[in-house]
């Protein structure tokens, strides 16, 4: 199975789980009387923190923060090596940044940020293409193009598997980022303050950022 399968199973999964995640938080915050609220030094705290575990790119710690404590697999990496070095270098390059603290609207405390982050999504789609350009390249510039070949006269695996792995890390060196806008709201509850994570909040943790 090719890697962008592979990566693209795991971030839906995760992506999923989350929105699940999200759905049951978010009706479980209705269920809270309404009343009239504004910010506090507790709850900007709060925000804080969350945004430098998610700038850190440490996304089982923004976890932590999240109402009715959900075990949302975070911590989990890919089984493949290849799928290690794209996770890896997708919450290397996570950026947060936030204009202003947190603000209220009626009975909502929410926060808002800009995260910059890897486009997986750009990255799988050049590593075929990359890999290929490897593959020409090297019969190319063989003296002997058939030495490369095995007896059936196919090019070996461990042959694609090294070029795949070149491809990879030049697509990762100069991959695209995409940055998108999230607003989580905030919720105190017996003193202490959670999160509720918007759905682009859930895309950037689960990978599938647009």
């Amino acid at each position: 199975m090719k890697i962008s399968k592979l990566a693209s199973a795991m971030f839906f999964a995760a992506g999923t789980v989350l929105l699940v995640g999200s759905v049951v938080m978010s009706f479980a915050a209705l269920s809270r009387p309404a009343k009239a609220v504004k910010p506090t030094q507790e709850a900007n705290a709060c925000a804080q923190s969350v945004l430098r575990a998610l700038d850190d790119g440490d996304l089982s710690k923004v976890e932590e923060y999240f109402y009715g404590k959900p075990t949302l697999g975070l911590e989990r990496e890919p089984a493949t090596a290849e799928g290690k070095q794209i996770w890896n270098a997708y919450r290397d390059s996570i950026t947060v940044t936030a204009d202003e603290g947190c603000c209220a609207e009626g009975t909502t405390i929410y926060q808002t940020a800009q995260v910059t982050a890897l486009d997986i999504s750009e990255a799988l789609s050049r590593l075929d293409e990359e890999a290929a350009a490897l593959l020409n390249q090297k019969v190319e510039t063989a003296e002997d193009p058939a030495a490369l070949l095995d007896e059936n006269g196919e090019v070996p695996q461990t042959l694609k598997d090294e070029l795949r792995a070149q491809a990879l890390t030049q697509v990762l060196a100069d991959a695209k980022t995409v940055t998108t806008q999230i607003t989580f709201q905030l919720m105190e509850q017996d003193g202490q303050w959670w999160v509720l994570p918007d759905q682009a909040m859930l895309d950037v943790l689960s990978g599938a950022v647009k």
